[in-house]
């Protein structure tokens, strides 16, 4: 019999949520696992890939090659679609020639300071911008993991040219640099924060690699592709293996079998899945209301940004980016008070404040109490791009700052709300 006492506990402990991350392998685009593989004729394969337990939320899914047995002449194409919480679609197709098998890890985040590009099957790539939606990532460092490509007599190579707040630049060099047949190479870019990056090696390899490699806790070891050489052989093969030496190292290795090594460019390192970086709300340090006796304002309502003299004074949705680094922030918010109508407003402290969160107000208009005027001033926790949502309706306004922590969050800065008497 279970004592009352611990009956209570079980009663209280509360559901396991969803996973964050999730990883796995796909080897039924291999024939030696799957008999039906034969990627040939234009003949799409449909593989619906199930996550090892369900997210709370959909996450961005990112592909790594992990065994290639493609014929030269080949054009190979891979995409996914249909993500949801509980798994996703992979397409593969071979336009022309023969792939025997492309085994293929995965791996699938629900964290919104990562963005994964998606480039699949890219036609003709010199130099192009791919837009991402994180103005928080790490400019310095993203990651490229090439998935297709139809195999043919050039040499290629990715590589991220910049990386901005608002996009990407990917170009594709080639040799010889006159190859006039058409290239197309399938691939995902993979953003985050800078601490997510570790112990990351860019390589041209033209014979078998072998590394030891020390563990990084909480992260994955990624081998990404970046560029092929044409081998002059039948076709291109290359494999990775990894297995343990010792506690804490574990051997990685590239090789091929049968025929000449391909070629290639690629990186490895860890991506850490379980990540510090936080991104917070601008902080009100410095709250003051007056009071006017006199109405000196032509509208309703004016927000104006005294750092870079924006003024919102119209109503409407407007959507506004401060700079990273700007690090203080002056806002006055100027609210004419009609004669019979209260102004009540919260203006939010910091994020996650323990306590008093909130300034409170109410004011009553009157003939000695025409026009309110909010002094606020602002600084960072850390530098960092502020996204503000801010709405102005007729007795309604409102501002929000964009979060893109593990979740996207709109942390509540102000609401100023005018009810009647």
């Amino acid at each position: 019999m279970i004592p009352k006492t611990l009956k209570l506990l079980l009663l209280i402990i509360p559901q396991i949520s969803g996973i964050i991350f999730d990883q796995g392998l796909c080897q039924e685009t291999c024939q030696q696992q799957n008999a039906n593989f034969d990627c040939k004729n234009q003949i799409q394969y449909t593989f619906t890939i199930a996550f090892n337990s369900p997210f709370d939320n959909v996450p961005q899914v990112f592909l790594v090659l992990d065994l290639l047995s493609v014929d030269v002449k080949t054009d190979f194409r891979m995409w996914i679609d249909n993500i949801t919480k509980q798994n996703f679609n992979l397409f593969v197709v071979c336009l022309t020639g023969w792939a025997s098998c492309v085994r293929i890890k995965w791996y699938a985040i629900d964290d919104q300071r990562f963005q994964i590009v998606n480039a699949f099957n890219t036609i003709d790539l010199t130099q192009t911008k791919f837009q991402h939606k994180n103005k928080n990532v790490n400019t310095e460092f993203a990651l490229i993991s090439l998935i297709s490509h139809n195999f043919d007599e050039i040499n290629f190579k990715l590589q991220i040219d910049e990386i901005t707040s608002d996009d990407v630049t990917v170009s594709l060099t080639k040799v010889p640099a006159d190859f006039s047949q058409q290239v197309q190479v399938g691939f995902q870019i993979i953003l985050g924060p800078k601490e997510a990056f570790q112990k990351f090696f860019f390589i041209d390899s033209t014979e078998d690699y072998i590394k030891l490699i020390e563990e990084v806790q909480n992260a994955w070891f990624l081998s990404l592709f970046t560029g092929m050489g044409y081998p002059y052989t039948d076709a291109v093969r290359l494999d990775k293996q990894y297995w343990y030496q010792e506690a804490s190292t574990y051997q990685y290795s590239l090789k091929t079998w049968y025929s000449a090594f391909t070629p290639c460019s690629h990186s490895h390192g860890y991506l850490c899945h379980i990540i510090s970086t936080k991104f917070y709300s601008l902080n009100l340090i410095h709250f003051q209301v007056i009071q006017k006796s006199q109405l000196l304002s032509a509208t309703q309502i004016s927000i104006q940004f005294l750092d870079n003299n924006q003024v919102l004074d119209t109503v409407g949705e407007y959507y506004v980016t401060l700079d990273k680094g700007l690090e203080k922030v002056t806002i006055d918010i100027t609210i004419v008070c009609p004669q019979g109508k209260i102004i009540e407003s919260d203006f939010k402290k910091c994020y996650d404040c323990s306590l008093q969160q909130l300034y409170k107000s109410n004011y009553q208009c009157s003939n000695t109490l025409k026009e309110l005027v909010y002094k606020t001033y602002y600084v960072k926790q850390t530098p960092a791009y502020s996204e503000l949502l801010i709405n102005i309706q007729e007795n309604f306004y409102e501002m929000k700052q964009i979060l893109y922590n593990q979740k996207i969050e709109e942390a509540l800065m102000f609401s100023i709300n005018l009810q009647d008497i």
